[in-house]
């Protein structure tokens, strides 16, 4: 339960150090579906799959950390490979 937790938290946090980027693609993604007449359909998945991408590398990068901070301290090189 702790570990699920401290995943929400650093989530969360991925998410805030991301927003600005995600408002910039809100502005594109406007901008494509009033300019160019692109469909909401598209929009939509577009904009989902830029969240997705986002949830799968914060959980990604602390499964790895955790994983590298239960290894016994060795070659350091060998602590970051995926």
């Amino acid at each position: 339960m702790i570990q699920l937790k401290r995943v929400t938290t650093i989530m969360e946090a991925c998410e805030r150090s991301e927003d600005l980027l995600h408002k910039r693609l809100a502005v594109i993604l406007n901008s494509l579906h009033d300019d160019y007449n692109v469909g909401v359909d598209i929009i939509e998945e577009i904009e989902d799959l830029y969240i997705i991408k986002g949830d799968i590398y914060c959980r990604s990068a602390y499964q790895q950390g955790l994983k590298d901070a239960l290894k016994p301290r060795g070659d350091v090189n060998t602590l970051t490979e995926c």
